[in-house]
């Protein structure tokens, strides 16, 4: 299957906040350079969190890891991810979403994580990077949301509303 496919042939409902036109404040989060954060319970009931490099293709968040990596132990076809998208400084802006996802195993690296690393190292950084990382076999991660949410403290009342006596 194509990083670009349909894993799932079943209608796939995206949730409003999602869909175009996006909000500029979700448009920027998912063309950043910010990690995502994935959130995940593993076998044993305790919580994950990762931060990894992404790809939004449309309806669905594109995530790449290594082959042999322990969060795969837990990752499974049909299994649900949490993940935010969020700035460090306030006023803080997230989009969130949660959902199953499938798990499509990959020769060599993902066409998604040459894309992401160029997106957050640049090109030539990325290409370097990639490079040098060639030889490894990835699996890509396909969240496809059926829960999102997004915020915006920059557009709360209390940001606007002048300060008092000057």
């Amino acid at each position: 299957m194509s990083e670009t496919g349909t894993a799932d042939p079943s209608p796939h409902h995206l949730p409003t906040v999602l869909k175009h036109p996006q909000s500029r404040s979700v448009q920027l989060l998912l063309e950043s350079r910010l990690p995502a954060r994935m959130a995940w319970v593993d076998g044993d009931g305790r919580p994950q969190v990762a931060p990894m490099w992404f790809e939004w293709h449309g309806d669905s968040l594109l995530i790449s890891t290594f082959t042999g990596s322990r969060k795969l132990d837990d990752l499974v076809d049909g299994a649900h991810l949490a993940v935010t998208i969020d700035t460090s400084d306030f006023p803080y802006r997230s989009v969130k979403m949660w959902g199953p996802i499938s798990v499509e195993p990959s020769e060599g690296l993902t066409d998604s994580y040459r894309r992401a690393s160029r997106r957050v190292l640049g090109d030539v950084a990325g290409e370097t990077w990639c490079d040098a990382l060639a030889s490894q076999d990835q699996v890509l991660l396909r969240l496809r949301p059926v829960r999102a949410s997004e915020s915006d403290m920059s557009s709360m009342p209390f940001m606007t509303a002048p300060t008092g006596d000057s």
